[in-house]
């Protein structure tokens, strides 16, 4: 009996795959993979969310608009050498952001034969008047240097969602490609 349930247990976890992912080609540098199920915001929508004077290169969402994809440049001084640098650059920026920050890992490491800055972490704003809630969320973010071009790649969703959208963030992470 138990040989059966952890057969069927083995064969359950090797079927789970998670969300399938798409090939999205942004331009000639960029190429990211994203779930079937997002959807390209419009300009509308990234506008009245994302309050910005520099729109995002892209910027994806699921139906329910709980959980985003973004792809954001800025061209920049950082050179590919200033890594380690821009990167405790990049965390006391995000330590600076929210109320709490609690990274579950970070580092840098290579993807696709670029490397790349990384924090995985978890974050709360608490509320300003009692009628806000305090904003919980996961956030996987990293941070890449190409031809003088800083690209920052940024998943987040309810940190109520993390266990069942973790592994689709770190698989999209790790599908980026670069030029």
């Amino acid at each position: 009996m138990k040989k059966l349930v952890f057969g069927l247990l083995i064969v359950s976890l090797l079927a789970f795959t998670g969300e399938k992912l798409m090939k999205v080609k942004l331009n000639d540098e960029v190429t990211i993979y994203v779930p079937k199920s997002f959807s390209p915001m419009t300009k509308e929508d990234m506008e009245l969310r994302y309050q910005s004077y520099r729109l995002p290169l892209a910027l994806y969402s699921d139906p329910s608009r709980l959980i985003d994809f973004g792809v954001n440049r800025s061209y920049s001084r950082w050179q590919e050498s200033d890594l380690e640098m821009m990167a405790e650059f990049y965390k006391a920026s995000i330590a600076e952001l929210y109320d709490k920050v609690t990274i579950l890992s970070e580092g840098i490491k290579e993807v696709n034969g670029h490397r790349f800055v990384f924090f995985e972490f978890t974050s709360i704003v608490y509320p300003e008047n009692e009628y806000q809630d305090s904003v919980k969320k996961y956030t996987y973010i990293m941070y890449a240097l190409t031809n003088g071009t800083t690209y920052v790649f940024d998943f987040s969703c309810p940190r109520s969602m993390q266990d069942e959208w973790r592994p689709t963030a770190q698989q999209m992470m790790e599908a980026i490609k670069l030029k």
